[in-house]
């Protein structure tokens, strides 16, 4: 299953700028990396530390709306670990 999403900073409520940029944050702390559902079809709101084991979220950054610069993938395995592709 796919969720389309934007991320923020927890902290300060900004657009996450880069891939790389979302690969360090979420290796810092995945509990500071908001997603939000950006369909009706699959909403999704939580950090990234609350993804389903399974679910693939399909990241465009740094905004969805507004700016489309770059896409990753976030994925919580089996073990817990977060990853983005």
């Amino acid at each position: 299953m796919y969720v389309n999403v934007g991320v923020k900073n927890r902290n300060d409520g900004t657009d996450i700028p880069t891939k790389a940029a979302l690969k360090q944050a979420i290796a810092a702390n995945p509990d500071d990396v908001v997603m939000y559902g950006t369909s009706d079809f699959s909403p999704f709101t939580g950090s990234a530390d609350d993804s389903v084991i399974g679910v693939k979220y399909s990241v465009t950054g740094p905004n969805p709306y507004t700016s489309r610069k770059w896409y990753a993938t976030i994925e919580k395995g089996q073990n817990g670990k977060i990853t983005v592709k």
